[in-house]
């Protein structure tokens, strides 16, 4: 593993695009026997991953040639749904002048992209429960995250981000964005032109976080912006409060066990088992015995908005469960014996199409291209915490004038985190230990 390598990465500030945001060098600096191309596009609606595949095919590869390279792996592996049949003609095509890349067709079902799934459906190996792909010798990158990598060995830092904005838009489409940008801009890029009555979800449907603010902007995690009906299932899901999920719970929870029955972790052999919880949620906190089942959740939503019959919330008890443990103290233990995966394990996968009738969004799942718009940026507001770890600090002053690819902030030596980078050129307008303004000069960024 060459320094220079990962000190690129850690210049260009780049972490994972698709999730919660890990510094990628950290994860790179390790050895391991494969690295996974998470390109299963694990949420409904959601169409990034496939559009970089198809119009940044060689950068990608070459990307992925050289994390191979760096970490010793034997073998990198781009993981992609075999419906996306131009996707995958597009990587055979050139394929053939990488010796270490191959594809691992997946079937269509939710949730193909968790990090944990992926890994046993590409390699057949259970990640342990509460450990991460490397505890199995493999390495997971989201698609994005590949092509930030390549980009940051030329020195190109992250100023951008792909998403899918989609839903009530004229326009479903993906677009490169600046970071900081306001959802409300990027709304209005595809002819959105009034936010009453419409709520939006930053990712996807399933995991996605709600949008009732959309002047907040986006960060090197978003990958789709969802604009629904404030009537919407999945908003009126979303928005329910953590008293209703519970008096649900108490009121309708018939004990079926269809959420456990669906649980994919639980498939693995994680012994997650959300009735459960929602059978001792139901008579007080008092007693953890029989609840640390909850801490192997993965909050997929799965539970809640696919299997349970009754339309209660399985996951938001979980989360709820997780946090009352880890307030006293309470973690997985690590040396609990491993079950093997379910012998159901391949047949009780959900199938995307019928999840997306479920959820009440068919009308939704359509193409969204990759284009590109020319507009006009005029000012963002960066956040200083992007990423998992602790948040940067401003290296910037207000009044001061920036490049697009400035730092603006940074990492002291020796914590979690990531830099940060300024999106466009311009002024800087405001600096607060959270986020940076930035206004265009001249209007256009």
């Amino acid at each position: 593993m060459s320094s220079q390598f990962i000190n690129s990465i850690i210049e260009a500030g780049v972490v994972g695009a698709g999730g919660a945001g890990f510094p990628t060098a950290v994860k790179l600096a390790a050895r391991a026997d494969y690295i996974i191309v998470n390109a299963a596009e694990c949420e409904p609606l959601i169409r990034v991953d496939q559009e970089l595949l198809v119009h940044y095919t060689s950068d990608i590869l070459d990307g992925l040639s050289r994390i191979v390279e760096e970490t010793g792996a034997t073998k990198g592996v781009i993981a992609v749904k075999e419906k996306h049949q131009e996707v995958i003609a597009g990587l055979k095509q050139q394929i053939t002048h990488y010796e270490k890349i191959e594809i691992c067709p997946l079937k269509d079902f939710y949730p193909a992209g968790d990090e944990q799934i992926t890994v046993y459906e590409v390699l057949k190996r259970v990640v342990p429960k509460g450990g991460i792909p490397l505890n199995v010798s493999c390495i997971v990158c989201n698609v994005e995250t590949i092509l930030n990598v390549n980009q940051a060995v030329a020195g190109i830092p992250v100023t951008s981000t792909f998403v899918t904005v989609t839903g009530e838009v004229n326009l479903p489409v993906t677009l490169s964005l600046a970071i900081g940008m306001s959802y409300k801009k990027a709304l209005e890029l595809c002819g959105v032109e009034t936010f009453e009555g419409m709520v939006g979800i930053d990712g996807g449907p399933m995991m996605g976080r709600l949008i009732t603010d959309f002047d907040l902007p986006i960060t090197k995690t978003t990958k789709a912006i969802i604009l629904l009906n404030q009537d919407a299932l999945v908003i009126r899901e979303k928005m329910k409060s953590l008293e209703q999920v519970l008096k649900q719970s108490r009121i309708a929870c018939i004990q079926c066990q269809k959420c456990t029955d669906l649980c994919p972790r639980d498939l693995l052999g994680h012994h997650v088992k959300p009735h459960i919880v929602m059978r001792i949620a139901n008579y007080g906190l008092s007693d953890f015995s029989g609840m640390k089942t909850a801490l192997a959740c993965s909050e997929c939503g799965a539970c809640e908005l696919y299997a349970c019959p009754n339309g209660l919330s399985p996951r938001r008890v979980n989360i709820m469960i997780k946090q009352e443990m880890a307030k006293a103290g309470i973690k997985i233990d690590r040396n609990e014996e491993q079950k093997p995966p379910s012998e159901m394990i391949e047949y009780r996968k959900i199938p995307v199409k019928r999840l997306i009738g479920r959820l009440g969004l068919k009308e939704y799942d359509r193409p969204a291209p990759l284009q590109k718009f020319e507009h006009q940026v005029e000012s963002v507001r960066i956040p200083l915490k992007q990423h998992l770890g602790t948040a940067a600090k401003a290296v910037v002053q207000k009044g001061m004038s920036v490049s697009k690819g400035t730092v603006i902030g940074s990492i002291e030596s020796g914590n979690l985190g990531a830099k940060v980078h300024a999106s466009i050129a311009g002024i800087i307008k405001e600096v607060t230990p959270d986020m940076i303004t930035i206004e265009a000069q001249g209007g256009i960024g």
